[in-house]
C-alpha cells in the first residue's frame, strides 16, 4: 500500500507539472561575467546567480566568475545573490551576452527570506506566525562549540542538554528529554528516531560545513505540518550543490573537564570535510563526512528520588530505601520487618554509580551524499542518502547507554518552481545500546539474588548472625554485600559485558530496535491557475511506521507485529489586499491516525504592513498530537516503574486500565504510609495501623490515552527603525491544552482493591506491589502563556542583540497529583550577544551570554518527585576568529560556558561545564 501511494503521488505531481515543462534541448542563450565587492573591487567567491522562476543556477569561482546557459526566451531576469550583500537584479536582452555586476554590501536586518512559516518563500517580516532564522554567514560565526548549540541564542528557543551528544531543542514550554511535541526537519526530512522516540540533535544530523540555514517555527504547526508539530519545528536546509561548489574542510581541537571535577581534562577532536561540484549546470554531487569524539559529561548526583520515603525522609543518609538520582540497582527495595514491634522498614540494595555503567567516551560519525539532476529549467530530481552513527548517554525514563547506535535515510525528490514530491525512508538500529538501571539490577543479581541479599541483610540487622553488631543498618548492608563485584576488576568487566549483550531484561540489559518509518508527501502551488488573485497551495503526506523492538522496548513479541499508518492533507490560501498592505492567510489540515479518529486543523493569519517597515500579525491556531509509538505501545520495566502504553493492545489482561482497574493512585499510596508511620510512631500496633488506615487508599482509574489538542492565539510586530539598523520583534501568545498526552503512575497490589481494600493495604505495608507509569490524558484544563521581545542592533559593522522570553504553566483548579504536566520550562530568561566579523584586520569575534530562570523538572526517570528543581544559571560563549584570504581559511579560538560555571539543566542529568577550542576551516568559498 505505501508503495502504491508513493507511486501515485509522484505521478501525480509529474503530471500537474508537464504543461510547464521545457526541454534543455530548446536553444540556449549563455550569459557570463564577474562578480566584484563594489567597495574593495575584489571577486566575491560563491555569489548565487541564477535565472527568476526558473531552477537553473550557478555559483561564482575562486575569481568571481560565472558562466550559465538556459532556455528562458530573452528578455529574462537574473538574480545575484550572497549573504551580506544587497542582491541585483539585471534584464538580459538578446544583444548581452558578457555581464559583470559589482555587489555592495548591505544591512541584511529584516531582508531574509523564510519558508518554513508558511511552506511558501516570504519575507521574513511579513511572516504569518513568529519565525527565528540562522543564516549561512550566522551559522559559520556561532561563538558556541557547534552551530546547533549557537540555536539557543535565538529568541523563544529553549535547549537542554542531557549528555554531551544530545542537545535537545523545544519551544514554548513541555520541554522534555523526548520531546514529541517538536519536529526536526533535515531537507524534508523528519530526524527523529521512530522507535526510540529519541530526538537526534545534531548527533547525527546535518555536518556544519554543508548547513545552509535554519529556520525555527515557536507554537503550533499542525495545520501544515501534521500532528507532530504541536509545539514548533526547526528546518534545516543543507547547501544545494549547484550554488556551493568546491572544497571545504574543517579540522577543531578542544577540551573539557578542565576543572578535574568529574574527570581529568579531556580532549575534543573534530573534522568534517565537504565537496561538491556541478557538470553543465545539469548534473551536480555532493558528499560530506564528519566526525567528533570526546569525553561525556558525568551525572553522578546522589539525591535520594525513592519515591515512597523522600516524602517523609528526604535526603536523609541514614535512611536504608535511599535511592540516590545517578545510583543505579538501588531501585530494587522491599520492606523488611525489622522495625518496632515488626513494623515493615524499607530497604534498597546497593547500587553502582553511572560512571560504572556506561560508556562516557562519546563519538558522533555523519556522512550524507547527494546527487542532482535537472531534468529542465523546472524540474529537478534529488537522490539523497544520510548515514549516522554514534555513542552517547541518553536520558528518558531512564539513563540509556546509546552505544554504536545508527540511523540512516534515503530520500528521492522531484521539485519544480511551484511543486514538490518526496519519499523518503528511515531506517534505525539501537546498535549495541543498553539500560544502565538494568545492568546495575542485574549485576546486583549475577552475584547474589535480590531474595538472598535481604535475608541476610535482616538476619544481620537483627542480631540472628553471630558477631555482628544488630540494629544498624550500615552493618547490616556490609554483611549482605558480602562478595560484591566491584568496578574496575576484571570479574566486574566480564558480567557487565555478558549483561549488556543480554535482551531479556530479566537477565539483561540491551535494546533491539530496527524500527522503520516510511513518509511520503508532497505539495503543488496552484497560484497561476488563479490569476494571482488568490496564492494556494495543496499538499498531502502519508506516513508508515514499522515497529521492531523484539518485546525489549515494545509489546511487538513473538507473533504480535505492530504498525501504524497516518495520512493528511492540506490546503492554503493567501489574499494580498488593500494595496499589499494586509496579508491574509487560511490553511485547513485532515490527519487520520488508524489507532485514533481524523481530526481537522484549521489556521488563519493576518500581516498588516504599515510603511514597509511597520507590520503587525495576527494569528489562530489549532494543532493536535497522536500518541506517539511509545506512548500507545511501549512495555518497558524502568526498575521503579513499568511503562505500558495507552492503547488496549498494550496492556491486555493487566488489569491497568479504566473503571473496575486493580489499581490505586500513587499519591494515596503515600498518604497512606506517611499515616501508617506516624500512628505506629504514635503507639497504634502496626497491624492496626494498616486496618484503621486502609480507606485512604484511592482506585486508581486512568483512562485509555487519545490526542492531545490545542487552540492557540498570538499577536506580534516586528519592524525597522533607524534607517534600517534596528530591528525589534515583540509577540505574545496564549495557548490552551485539551486531552493533554502526560504520564501517571499507579500501583497494583496482589490483592483487588475494589474487592479487597484491607488485603490490598496490607500488600502495600509488605511492598507486595508494582508500580506502572500508564500513558493517559489530563483530566483539568492545561494552559500556557508567554510573550518574548527582541532587538537587533547595526552600528559600523558590530551587531548588538538581545532577547527575552517569558512562558507561564497554568493547571487550572483540581490538580490531580498523579498526572505530570511536565513544563520544564524556566518563567523567565534572557540572550545578549554582540558580533564584528571584521573588527580590525581581518580579526572577528562574537559573544552570546544567557540566563535562565530556576524552574522544576518533571518526568518519568523520578516518577512520584514532581519538585526536582533546577536552579538558575548563566553561560557565556565566546570566540575570535582570524581570516588568512591568501589560504582561503578563517582560525577561531573560542568556547562554550567559558567560566566554566557548572550547570544542570535536566533533572538526572550531568552538571554541565566549559568546553574550549581552537578550529581552521578552508572554504574554498571564502572571500
Amino acid at each position: 500500500m505505501l508503495k502504491e501511494f508513493q507511486k501515485s503521488v509522484i505521478l501525480l505531481l509529474l503530471l500537474l507539472a508537464f504543461p510547464g515543462v521545457e526541454a534543455f534541448s530548446q536553444a540556449a542563450v549563455t550569459v557570463s561575467g564577474q562578480v566584484t565587492d563594489a567597495r574593495t573591487k575584489e571577486p566575491l567567491v560563491g555569489v548565487n546567480v541564477y535565472v527568476r522562476d526558473r531552477m537553473v543556477g550557478t555559483s561564482t569561482d575562486s575569481q568571481g566568475h560565472y558562466t550559465l546557459s538556459t532556455t528562458a526566451g530573452t528578455p529574462f531576469t537574473l538574480v545575484y545573490s550572497m549573504v551580506g550583500y544587497a542582491p541585483q537584479e539585471i534584464t538580459i536582452t538578446e544583444s548581452r551576452s558578457n555581464v559583470d555586476v559589482a555587489l555592495a554590501e548591505a544591512n541584511v536586518l529584516g531582508s531574509e527570506v523564510v519558508v518554513t512559516a508558511s511552506r511558501v518563500e516570504e519575507n521574513i517580516m511579513r511572516s504569518p506566525v513568529s519565525v527565528e532564522k540562522m543564516d549561512v554567514r550566522a551559522i559559520r560565526e556561532a561563538p558556541a562549540a557547534s552551530f546547533y548549540e549557537g540555536l539557543q541564542n535565538l529568541k523563544t528557543v529553549d535547549m537542554i542538554t542531557t549528555s554531551l551528544g544530545f542537545k535537545i531543542i523545544n519551544t514554548r514550554g513541555f520541554m522534555s528529554t523526548s520531546n514529541n511535541r517538536f519536529v526536526q526537519f533535515i531537507d524534508g526530512m523528519d530526524n527523529q528516531a521512530p522507535g526510540l522516540n529519541i530526538p537526534i540533535g545534531n548527533m547525527v544530523g546535518i555536518s556544519e560545513l554543508d548547513a545552509e540555514s535554519v529556520e525555527i517555527i515557536p507554537g503550533a504547526a499542525s495545520a501544515l505540518y501534521g500532528p507532530n508539530a504541536f509545539n514548533g519545528v526547526i528546518n534545516m536546509t543543507s547547501k544545494n550543490p549547484f550554488d556551493y561548489q568546491g572544497l571545504s574542510a574543517m579540522v577543531k581541537l578542544g577540551v573539557n573537564h578542565v576543572d578535574g571535577r568529574d574527570a581529568n581534562p579531556s580532549p575534543m577532536y573534530e573534522g568534517m570535510i565537504r565537496y561538491a561540484k556541478a557538470f553543465n549546470n545539469r548534473v551536480a554531487f555532493k558528499v560530506n563526512l564528519a566526525y567528533l569524539k570526546a569525553h561525556d559529561w558525568h551525572a553522578n548526583s546522589t539525591e535520594n528520588v525513592d519515591p515512597l520515603s523522600y516524602a517523609t525522609q528526604g535526603n536523609n543518609p541514614n535512611n536504608p530505601a535511599y535511592n540516590a538520582l545517578n545510583i543505579y540497582g538501588d531501585e530494587a527495595v522491599t520492606s523488611l520487618p525489622i522495625g518496632p514491634m515488626g513494623l515493615p522498614v524499607r530497604v534498597a540494595r546497593t547500587g553502582y554509580f553511572e560512571e560504572d555503567l556506561v560508556d562516557y567516551d562519546t563519538y558522533s560519525l555523519k556522512g550524507d551524499a547527494a546527487l542532482h539532476y535537472r531534468i529542465t529549467e523546472k524540474m529537478e530530481a534529488i537522490y539523497h542518502y544520510k548515514y549516522g552513527a554514534g555513542t552517547a548517554v541518553y536520558q528518558a525514563a531512564n539513563r540509556y547507554a546509546i552505544k554504536n547506535f545508527t540511523l540512516q535515510q534515503h530520500k528521492l525528490e522531484l521539485r519544480g518552481t511551484n511543486f514538490f514530491a518526496r519519499t523518503y525512508s528511515t531506517f534505525e538500529n539501537s546498535g549495541d545500546s543498553y539500560d544502565s538501571r538494568f545492568l546495575a539490577l542485574n549485576l546486583n543479581r549475577t552475584w547474589k539474588s535480590d531474595q538472598q541479599w535481604f535475608q541476610e541483610y535482616a538476619a544481620a540487622y537483627l542480631g540472628i548472625v553471630p558477631s555482628v553488631e544488630a540494629g544498624d543498618h550500615s552493618v547490616a548492608r556490609g554483611f549482605a554485600d558480602r562478595g560484591r563485584l566491584i568496578p574496575g576488576t576484571a570479574e566486574f568487566d566480564r558480567e557487565k559485558e555478558r549483561i549488556v549483550g543480554l535482551t531479556d531484561f530479566r537477565r539483561g540489559a540491551k535494546f533491539d530496535d530496527q524500527t522503520k518509518m516510511y513518509h511520503t508527501e508532497g505539495q503543488y502551488d496552484v497560484s497561476s491557475w488563479t490569476g494571482k488573485v488568490v496564492d494556494l497551495q495543496f499538499g498531502g503526506s502519508y506516513r508508515l511506521y514499522d515497529l521492531n523492538s523484539n518485546g525489549t522496548i515494545f509489546s511487538d513479541t513473538t507473533g504480535n507485529d505492530i504498525t501504524i499508518y497516518e495520512y493528511g492533507a492540506y490546503a492554503q490560501a493567501i489574499k494580498r489586499l488593500l494595496d499589499d498592505k494586509l496579508k491574509v492567510t487560511a490553511s485547513l489540515r485532515y490527519d487520520k491516525n488508524e489507532n485514533f479518529e481524523g481530526r481537522f486543523t484549521p489556521r488563519a493569519s493576518a500581516v498588516y504592513t504599515i510603511g514597509e517597515n511597520h507590520n503587525f500579525r495576527a494569528s489562530f491556531q489549532t494543532g493536535f498530537r497522536n500518541p506517539t509509538t511509545q506512548d500507545q505501545f511501549i512495555f518497558l520495566n524502568i526498575g521503579q516503574a513499568i511503562l505500558v502504553g495507552g492503547v488496549p493492545a498494550t496492556s491486555r489482561g493487566l488489569n491497568l486500565y479504566g473503571p473496575g482497574s486493580n489499581t490505586v493512585s500513587l499519591s494515596s499510596v503515600q498518604a497512606f504510609g506517611n499515616q501508617v508511620q506516624l500512628d505506629v510512631i504514635g503507639g497504634v500496633n502496626s497491624s492496626r495501623a494498616v486496618i484503621q488506615n486502609a480507606g485512604l487508599l484511592q482506585a486508581g482509574e486512568v483512562d485509555y490515552v487519545k490526542p492531545e489538542q490545542v487552540r492557540s492565539y498570538e499577536v506580534g510586530y516586528k519592524g525597522l527603525l533607524l534607517e534600517k539598523s534596528l530591528m525589534f520583534d515583540i509577540n505574545y501568545y496564549y495557548s490552551s491544552y485539551r486531552d493533554f498526552i502526560l504520564g501517571t503512575t499507579v500501583v497494583q497490589t496482589e490483592s483487588d482493591i475494589q474487592t479487597n481494600p484491607q488485603a490490598a493495604a496490607f500488600d502495600i505495608a509488605l511492598s507486595r506491589f508494582q508500580p506502572y507509569q500508564l500513558y493517559t490524558n489530563a483530566d483539568q484544563r492545561v494552559a500556557a502563556q508567554g510573550a518574548a521581545l527582541g532587538a537587533t542592533y547595526t552600528l559600523g559593522g558590530y551587531t548588538f542583540g538581545g532577547n527575552a522570553n517569558w512562558n507561564k504553566l497554568d493547571l487550572g483548579e483540581d490538580t490531580n497529583p498523579d498526572q505530570i504536566a511536565g513544563f520544564n520550562t524556566p518563567e523567565w530568561k534572557f540572550n545578549l550577544n554582540v558580533s564584528n566579523r571584521n573588527f580590525y584586520r581581518n580579526l572577528g569575534f562574537s559573544a552570546a551570554f544567557r540566563w535562565s530562570d530556576s524552574y522544576i523538572w518533571q518526568s518519568s526517570f523520578i516518577a512520584g518527585i514532581n519538585d526536582a528543581l533546577i536552579p538558575s544559571y548563566y553561560t557565556l560563549d565566546a570566540q575570535v576568529s582570524y581570516k588568512l584570504p591568501s589560504l582561503k581559511s578563517i582560525v577561531r579560538l573560542g568556547g562554550s560556558n567559558v567560566t566554566n560555571n557548572r550547570i544542570r539543566q535536566v533533572y538526572g542529568g550531568p552538571y554541565i561545564g566549559g568546553l574550549y577550542y581552537v578550529s581552521i576551516t578552508f572554504d574554498e568559498l571564502l572571500n
